[in-house]
């Protein structure tokens, strides 16, 4: 029998396994993708939700998958973040906006849009590999942007089970 206290024990264990597997930034980017496709990567809406539970959940979602929130901007439904790859040395940028759509389900669209540019040393430019500095490049791997928007779903039906008791 699942009770609320295992209920909620399951739900830390599954906040800290997602705290521990960080982004895939380095998924193969799919370079044939159109400009069409990459945004309907990038999109998605969520029926049934506030601007403001929204934005708490996207915050919350970066936090748990080891984001550090730079900007945010509730009334404009806008937050930015990054995260640091050592390893790979790159950092994935993050800009998450939320807006909501007119209509009678009280929608919201999410739109997010990564990038990964490479580490620097602070010394003339120059990043640790010793590449030119600062090329972004926008992330074009569909893994990455599903396993944002799983966390932030997985997010979600939390928070729905929690104020729905």
């Amino acid at each position: 029998m699942l009770t609320i206290k295992n209920y909620l024990n399951f739900n830390i264990i599954i906040g800290i396994t997602l705290a521990l597997i960080p982004l895939s930034a380095h998924a193969k980017n799919d370079k044939s993708l159109t400009t069409m496709e990459i945004r309907t990567l990038q999109t998605r809406e969520f029926p049934n939700l506030s601007s403001s539970q929204a934005y708490q959940i996207a915050l919350s979602t970066f936090q748990d998958l080891g984001f550090i929130i730079t900007e945010t901007s509730p009334a404009m439904g806008l937050i930015a973040a990054n995260q640091t790859h050592p390893d790979l040395n790159q950092v994935i940028l993050a800009t998450l906006t939320l807006s909501s759509k007119n209509d009678s389900v009280h929608t919201i669209i999410a739109r997010l849009s990564l990038s990964a540019y490479p580490l620097y040393n602070g010394e003339e430019g120059a990043n640790l590999n010793g590449g030119p500095p600062r090329q972004s490049e926008i992330i074009r791997s569909p893994v990455t942007y599903q396993q944002f928007f799983d966390a932030f779903s997985y997010s979600l039906s939390l928070h729905q089970n929690y104020t729905s008791r």
